[in-house]
């Protein structure tokens, strides 16, 4: 185990992952409970993004993953690059009340694009207290996807 608190080590090995990857950038950490969120920009975001996020997602599993096996206890590790991801959640919650609003009007569900386990749970959130509509999860794996239906 690393004699470094979990938050701390999380911001360290992005570091690392960024500098062998040729980006210098400081990277900022916060918490809250159980989740490390590092944070940083660079003029190469749109590289480090990637196509719809999958670069930032593969840094983030790396850094989560070498969390895991440091630190037994259970921590959520989230990077935002540039600030894509809070834009992309605020896109996503936007776009699922406009559809819940259809959902109401025509009574037929809509099954939403595969997201990751974050989207959905964001978008689950979003819209727990919406009169009218519930959200559930189906299918599996990369194929999950979150559908939005009248509630009984």
């Amino acid at each position: 185990m690393s004699a470094l608190a979990a938050p701390e080590f999380a911001r360290q090995r992005l570091e690392d992952l960024l500098t062998f990857f040729g980006v210098n950038t400081e990277v900022k950490v916060s918490t809250n409970d159980n989740t490390i969120e590092l944070s940083l920009d660079s003029d190469l975001s749109g590289t480090l993004i990637g196509h719809r996020g999958e670069t930032l997602l593969a840094l983030q599993h790396m850094v989560n993953m070498l969390v895991r096996t440091e630190y037994p206890e259970r921590w959520y590790v989230h990077v935002d690059i540039g600030g894509y991801r809070q834009a992309r959640m605020e896109r996503l919650e936007a776009k699922a009340v406009k559809i819940a609003e259809r959902v109401v009007e025509s009574g037929k569900e809509v099954v939403l694009p595969p997201m990751t386990a974050a989207e959905r749970r964001h978008v689950h959130s979003a819209l727990a207290d919406r009169e009218g509509v519930v959200t559930e999860s189906r299918g599996d794996g990369n194929r999950r996807r979150l559908v939005i239906r009248v509630s009984e």
